[in-house]
């Protein structure tokens, strides 16, 4: 007697059966995990998501929080004749060149540390590095705003080595912008040097041994060996430079207001003053959303340089 053999379309409804019946299993197996989950993804849907879709949905419309009339691309095609949006963008390119640049000065310092021959001595400098995090942030705006006064600490410094300065330089356009870049200097942060640091520390010492035998100078064992150990750390903080300067507008919006004239002005600013002072909810929300994009789009470039730069 021959035996009928199975339907293929049988066999594979039976496997994705199977599949479906394991899945589920999983899934309730883990119900515990899953419910404990629950309140942070809700909490992301409500807080983030929505808020987020909302922004787009409200970028073309005009509405003042209650009552929202469709305008299409009018948002947009404000954006590209708002002067004060406009000078936004140069600041802001300037502010993340600087910030890109400065980076190195982190690097630089962790460097050091790492270098150190006695750990004890390691330790006091990273204690050092860390410590003014413990200040709040507040206290640095308002010593910045005395020493970039008139009467401040860094013109009391000039006058101190013979160059009578009477700028007040955070009230001029041609050195507001230069000032806010001049602010945190040495531009030393804690958690960027302990970033590049634990990179560094990261590195076998096999590897340090067997250039140190290979005749490696200082510098070569940094350059050919010790930077390229740290680019994933370098990467990483790339990226969250780019985005947090972008974003950034805290810093202005203290420090200056957006002036003198708008010299001073960034993207992320005028987003907030046409939200809270001139009630232009739909134009905001657009601000936003073309934030949204260029800082995805300069992320995946960087990243893409980076990958490309690894290979």
């Amino acid at each position: 007697m021959t035996e009928i053999p199975a339907s293929p379309m049988l066999s594979t409804r039976s496997v994705e059966r199977a599949h479906r019946l394991t899945v589920l299993q999983r899934l309730w197996k883990s119900r515990g995990l899953y419910l404990l989950l629950a309140p942070t993804i809700v909490g992301m849907i409500v807080f983030q998501y929505y808020p987020a879709l909302r922004a787009f949905w409200g970028s073309f419309h005009t509405w003042d929080g209650r009552r929202a009339r469709f305008i299409g691309l009018f948002n947009y095609q404000f954006f590209l004749d708002d002067p004060r949006l406009l000078q936004s963008w140069v600041n802001i390119f300037i502010l993340l060149i600087f910030n890109l640049i400065s980076l190195s000065f982190p690097l630089l310092v962790a460097y050091l540390i790492y270098r150190l021959p006695n750990p004890r001595h390691r330790y006091l400098y990273r204690v050092l590095v860390v410590l003014p995090v413990i200040a709040p942030g507040f206290v640095f705006i308002v010593l910045w705003r005395w020493l970039f006064s008139l009467e401040g600490g860094i013109n009391i410094i000039l006058r101190a080595i013979g160059i009578d300065s009477q700028v007040v330089w955070l009230g001029n356009s041609n050195t507001a912008l230069g000032s806010l870049m001049f602010m945190g200097f040495p531009w030393i942060e804690a958690f960027t040097v302990l970033i590049f640091l634990a990179g560094f520390i990261a590195i076998p010492g096999e590897m340090i041994d067997a250039a140190l035998v290979d005749g490696a100078t200082g510098w070569q064992r940094f350059r050919k060996i010790e930077l390229p150990m740290v680019q994933g750390q370098l990467k990483v903080l790339v990226i969250l430079t780019f985005i947090g300067t972008i974003q950034d507008f805290g810093r202005a919006l203290f420090m200056t207001d957006g002036g003198p004239g708008y010299s001073t002005m960034v993207p992320g600013l005028r987003m907030y003053y046409a939200f809270t002072q001139e009630n232009a909810y739909g134009y905001a929300s657009a601000i936003g959303v073309i934030l949204f994009v260029v800082i995805l789009i300069l992320t995946l470039i960087n990243q893409r340089l980076i990958r490309g730069s690894e290979d």
